[in-house]
């Protein structure tokens, strides 16, 4: 007599679909934490950039008593001051920033003045002044002669349409900075290209062009936004839900794209008074 066949345990249908229904919430989970790695990674190597140049910021502060290089202008000195440079506050900056070279290279004999449009030095690429998640700064040249930058002065902080007269003011760190040096930004993020305008490490003059914002008057911060939403002269973050920051005292903080207006200005404001808002 033959003996009957066993039937060999398997998945039914249902539970096929209950095991593939499980491991593509997994996965799906695996993803988002992953994207929210890259996320954190991407922040932090924008904010060591802003990290370093806030150090050499707050070297030049240093070696200077103090005085603050204006968003455009002249600094240490006035026009004719021997060892004078002309140019943004990222061009000040450069010999405090091993970038000594650079700078040294933007001196004209004639006028004995050091200047950011001498040498083609406003074409220089400087690294450190890209963050390497901005999606505008693929090609830092702008129309092949402005070397760009992702971030940008506060030009509360630093914007004075005198610059000059500034100099014999007591426009000195820290005095200057009364709401606090860790109270009050000094660096953002944003884009090197912005709706057709460049932010120009470089461009010393009083336009969108130079690496600051709030030239025109108090704005907010821009969290990826499209190209033609984009606002030239604003803050724009590359990094979903908020946007990097650099503080008077050379901290780095990211600030949550749900921050109030009104926190925000306080935060940009250096001797206004305010306190900043629960939500900071």
């Amino acid at each position: 007599m033959i003996p009957a066949a066993r039937r060999r345990p398997g998945f039914t249908l249902v539970q096929l679909l209950v095991v593939l229904a499980i491991l593509a919430a997994l996965i799906g989970l695996l993803f988002m934490a992953t994207q929210r790695v890259r996320e954190a990674a991407a922040r932090i190597r924008c904010s060591n950039n802003l990290r370093q140049i806030l150090l050499g910021m707050h070297n030049c502060f240093d070696t200077n008593a103090g005085k603050m290089p204006p968003l455009a202008g002249y600094y240490p000195g006035a026009k004719d001051d021997e060892d004078t440079g002309l140019g943004t506050i990222f061009f000040h900056l450069l010999p405090y920033m091993e970038q000594d070279n650079v700078y040294k290279n933007s001196f004209d004999k004639s006028s004995k003045l050091y200047s950011v449009w001498n040498d083609g030095t406003c074409s220089r690429v400087i690294r450190t002044y890209l963050c390497p998640e901005d999606p505008t700064a693929a090609a830092p040249l702008f129309e092949g002669w402005l070397a760009t930058t992702s971030y940008a002065a506060n030009f509360d902080v630093f914007g004075d349409p005198n610059a000059e007269n500034r100099l014999q003011s007591d426009h000195k760190f820290p005095a200057f900075i009364s709401d606090g040096t860790s109270n009050t930004i000094f660096l953002t993020e944003r884009y090197a290209i912005c709706n057709g305008e460049p932010n120009g490490w470089g461009y010393a003059a009083d336009s969108v062009r130079a690496p600051g914002y709030g030239l025109n008057g108090p704005v907010f911060f821009q969290v990826t936004p499209s190209a033609k939403n984009c606002d030239p002269g604003t803050p724009q973050s590359p990094h979903p839900g908020g946007i990097n920051v650099g503080m008077g005292d050379g901290s780095v903080r990211f600030v949550s794209a749900n921050l109030s207006w009104q926190t925000w200005r306080s935060a940009t404001t250096p001797n206004g008074g305010e306190v900043l808002g629960a939500d900071w």
